[in-house]
């Protein structure tokens, strides 16, 4: 069988969009007053302000984008299976992702202060090792592994089927759900550490997990067809009153706010993501150079891309 999947012109200008954001994500990173080891020069106090505002936009990309990349990745991930087959599909990722991961962990961790002997002593004495913005290409790969591993005791892997989009109230359990195992996943992280076995903060793997599993499902039922505004606005809502719950914790103690945050993850992930993908599929599904430069770019090189970018941060830094 070998079904041949539909071209989505905005699924690539999110992308691009996503890509940009990533990098300007990183780059406030450097400008904020928070230690990466390559900062840009402190501000005078009365201007202070401005880490805050860096911080709540952080806050605001890293509610939904990287859970946004992986659902797209993951939509497009069985019909490439069942094109290459799962020994050539295993290969070509391992060849694709791996190689980016490789660079990265030789030849660029250590050009910003991740000393690659120490990385992997690290590895060997606790089981964390730092890929930097690789971790997205190695979870895709691990993601894509089992994937591929599930479906090849069926004979073929099923047919596309014309299902409705999920009701609103099964979205919202869903990501009740969710919040469980952000918890579990959250403890796992501080007991393993922040990058175990390469996986960055453990404590958001549900989500991103979550919306592999979606972008596999959304493929097999074409809801992508089937989003409408009305999911737009549902999931912004989910969104909002996600983030003003974590602002809500922060003014009463300001501990409860980096766990509260991660906890709601579900909702985030999910009702941003829903609105994104409804604004660009209604206003941004044209072909444009941006849109024809990533169908011949796939998206794992975006982080091997931006692997390169941040490393040049360090020549406007003090």
């Amino acid at each position: 069988m070998n079904q041949k999947i539909q071209r989505y012109n905005y699924l690539d200008n999110i992308k691009w969009f996503l890509t940009i954001i990533v990098i300007l994500h990183h780059a406030a990173g450097v400008a904020g007053g928070k230690p990466v080891g390559y900062n840009l020069p402190s501000v005078a106090s009365y201007m202070a302000y401005q880490y805050d505002l860096l911080i709540v936009f952080q806050g605001f990309n890293q509610s939904y984008f990287m859970s946004l990349f992986f659902f797209i990745s993951a939509y497009f991930v069985t019909s490439s299976l069942e094109r290459k087959g799962q020994r050539l599909f295993i290969k070509d990722k391992f060849i694709r992702l791996g190689f980016p991961v490789l660079i990265s962990l030789v030849f660029i961790n250590p050009f910003i202060g991740n000393g690659f002997i120490s990385n992997f002593a690290d590895f060997f004495k606790s089981g964390n090792i730092d890929l930097g913005v690789t971790w997205f290409c190695w979870t895709l790969i691990v993601f894509s592994i089992v994937y591929s591993i599930f479906v090849s005791n069926k004979p073929q892997l099923e047919k596309r089927k014309n299902l409705v989009f999920p009701a609103t109230w099964y979205i919202i359990a869903f990501s009740f759900i969710l919040i469980s195992f952000n918890y579990i996943f959250l403890c796992l992280q501080n007991v393993g550490g922040y990058n175990l076995m390469g996986f960055r903060s453990l404590g958001n793997f549900p989500a991103y997990i979550a919306m592999f599993f979606l972008g596999i499902q959304a493929y097999k039922y074409q809801w992508l067809d089937k989003l409408s505004v009305k999911h737009a606005i549902v999931g912004i809502c989910m969104w909002l009153l996600a983030l003003i719950t974590v602002f809500y914790l922060h003014a009463i103690n300001s501990e409860y706010a980096s766990s509260s945050y991660v906890l709601i993850r579900g909702f985030t992930a999910i009702g941003m993501s829903m609105f994104v993908l409804y604004v660009f599929k209604t206003f941004f599904n044209n072909n444009n150079y941006w849109t024809k430069g990533y169908r011949e770019q796939p998206l794992q090189h975006m982080s091997f891309k931006i692997s390169l970018y941040i490393p040049s941060l360090r020549f406007i830094s003090p």
